[in-house]
């Protein structure tokens, strides 16, 4: 059965048991990528675009399907 062991890697510590378990034939480690935070500019960037194309499909829907729905321009 796998284990999975989270260890921070802010330590002198926590390195030095890392490269110890490396070591180990039956230990398989990988690093987690960490990712950015957005900023409130990117959100509202991500959201303004994710708006317009939701809208976008829903025309292209709508022409296909002859749905009649409500639009305002």
């Amino acid at each position: 059965m796998p284990y999975t062991i989270t260890i921070p890697h802010d330590t002198p510590q926590a390195l030095a048991y890392v490269e110890k378990a490396k070591k180990l034939d039956f230990v398989k480690v990988t690093e987690i990528k960490e990712f950015e935070e957005e900023t409130q500019e990117q959100y509202e960037l991500i959201m303004a675009l994710s708006k317009k194309t939701n809208r976008a499909i829903a025309r292209k829907l709508d022409k296909a399907r002859n749905l009649n729905l409500p639009f305002k321009n």
